[in-house]
């Protein structure tokens, strides 16, 4: 369940430390699909323009028109398409939206002139994100600090949860995906803030969502933004590193269980150490439950009916929960 608290911290400086005056940072919407034989060919050149760029945070979404068989976008359809509609740009990939600007569907993506116009602006609020995994959820904090006198009213917030590289081998050629949109916590109408009127003053506002299966973890971070009614963007940030409680997550040979072989072909051996009841789970990358069962032995499973790919297989008995990755070939 994703949660939303606001928390008013009046008179706090909140150890920013830093001057007031400074320039906002540049968020690159990207709209990409893994079937998109045009994205395939322009996606590395501004990949190659993004990386040496400063001060520039880049998100990956993947709507469904014109190819809605991509696996990124059935991951989460609905919030996926909802972004690109917001821009109303849906139906075409690869496009790039910078602050909030939809930029040509013929602008050079390899250009770094490209960013020429959203930067050196002043930022009037400085947005820092922490994140926290806790069990199967990861609690993020994001910090918005009044930098200047300007008006501020009509702000909504987006808190993004994305994976920073993701490696599939997609029916376009691209194995590496970058930023990976995954989930909102925040709801594509976004979070109402209310900013401090006195300049140093901040808000603190915690989100939190439940960690798919399907998603790596360690790669997974938050990127919160403050967007205005007319879509311009005032400010951007991505939380740095993770900060992780006790999972109870343990491995599978803490279970006393081999898994094997990886890659499997036609039969995945479970092979238990002692007879307990444990029960498996095996995930596709979209997150559903293809094959659910309980086993007291050792045992070899059938998954010949399977697709090809990537699945994640649970097992959880009375020594803990275990989550093992597995490829079908």
């Amino acid at each position: 369940m994703k949660t939303a608290k606001l928390y008013l911290l009046g008179l706090v400086m909140l150890a920013f430390n830093i001057s007031n005056a400074q320039n906002q940072s540049v968020l690159v919407e990207h709209f990409t699909n893994t079937l998109c034989s045009i994205c395939a060919s322009r996606n590395p050149g501004f990949y190659q323009n993004l990386q040496s760029q400063q001060d520039v945070l880049h998100i990956a979404y993947h709507p469904s028109s014109p190819y809605a068989a991509c696996v990124l976008n059935k991951h989460n359809k609905a919030e996926n398409d909802d972004r690109t509609n917001y821009y109303g740009i849906y139906g075409g990939t690869p496009r790039l939206v910078i602050n909030g600007v939809v930029q040509l569907s013929s602008t050079n993506y390899a250009s770094a002139a490209i960013f020429n116009p959203f930067k050196n602006i002043t930022a009037n609020v400085l947005i820092k994100a922490n994140q926290v995994i806790v069990g199967d959820s990861i609690k993020s904090f994001v910090t918005i600090k009044r930098l200047t006198n300007q008006v501020l009213s009509n702000l909504k917030l987006q808190v993004l949860y994305v994976e920073d590289t993701l490696f599939y081998n997609a029916p376009n050629g691209e194995s590496k995906h970058f930023d990976v949109f995954r989930k909102s916590a925040s709801g594509w109408q976004g979070l109402t803030v209310n900013i401090p009127a006195q300049i140093n003053d901040s808000i603190v506002i915690q989100t939190a969502t439940t960690i798919n299966i399907a998603w790596n973890k360690d790669r997974i971070y938050t990127l919160a933004f403050l967007q205005n009614t007319d879509k311009t963007i005032l400010n951007v940030a991505k939380s740095t590193g993770n900060k992780t409680s006790n999972t109870g997550i343990k491995s599978i040979h803490d279970l006393g269980i081999k898994v094997y072989p990886i890659p499997v072909n036609n039969y995945l051996t479970i092979e238990q150490s002692s007879n307990v009841n444990t029960l498996i789970s095996l995930i596709n990358i979209l997150g559903e439950v293809v094959l659910n069962k309980q086993i007291n032995y050792s045992e070899n499973i059938d998954l010949s009916g399977l697709s090809k790919g990537i699945y994640f297989l649970s097992l959880e008995n009375s020594n803990g929960k275990a989550i093992q990755k597995i490829i079908i070939q």
